[in-house]
């Protein structure tokens, strides 16, 4: 158990320092993988941004989920759940399309007028709260890797072992030291698991960059 998400960016630490050094770059998914990045980035010493992952939901009943894409190129597609709900390429594009520019809109008003920080030929640790599903962490290493990401490193604090599994195939490294066979959320393993705001995702970044100036 974390008892909270700076517990857990504490925790991610000692198994990261390994795996890179002070010059990488610590992207924390929006939103609680914002505060566990924060805390991991401070304790590294480095820089600290966000990456926005927005969800491509077929609307229901039932509402089904079929991919995920993020602010620059990346998109992953679940193709079993789009064909089984008969979703055709123009309605995927129109989907991406509206998840694409609510995902850039909303990395606009988190940084500020701050700029996203370059990746190209960085080591690049991206970081959530945990992943109950791969999509959202496959699409945010995928992304960090078309932004030229020289090394890409996942790092949850907790995550089903297929999902970890999955994962190494997207990413340089995976560090997750929870992976429990019966994993149903990531919350079973936080004491405290508030929702993080926007405003409290921002202010985080706006401290962080501060830090690092």
């Amino acid at each position: 158990m974390y008892s909270d998400r700076q517990d857990a960016g504490r925790q991610l630490v000692a198994n990261l320092r390994r795996c890179t050094g002070g010059d990488a770059r610590v992207l924390g998914l929006y939103g609680g993988g914002v505060p566990v990045a924060a805390e991991t980035a401070a304790r590294l010493g480095c820089a600290l941004d966000v990456l926005v992952v927005r969800e491509l939901v077929v609307p229901g009943p039932p509402r089904v989920l079929v991919g995920a894409v993020a602010e620059g190129p990346a998109r992953v597609l679940d193709e079993k759940a789009a064909r089984r709900v008969g979703a055709g390429e123009a309605q995927l594009g129109e989907l991406e399309r509206d998840a694409r520019v609510e995902a850039r809109a909303l990395g606009l008003r988190l940084r500020g007028r701050r700029p996203g920080l370059p990746l190209a030929g960085r080591d690049v640790i991206v970081v959530d709260d945990g992943a109950a599903g791969r999509l959202a962490a496959e699409v945010a290493c995928r992304d960090a890797r078309a932004r030229g990401a020289g090394r890409v490193v996942l790092a949850v604090p907790a995550a089903s072992p297929s999902t970890v599994d999955h994962l190494w195939t997207v990413a340089d490294e995976v560090v997750c030291p929870l992976s429990p066979t019966f994993f149903v959320t990531a919350s079973d393993f936080y004491l405290d698991f508030p929702p993080v705001s926007e405003v409290e995702a921002s202010g985080l970044l706006e401290r962080a960059s501060e830090r690092t100036m």
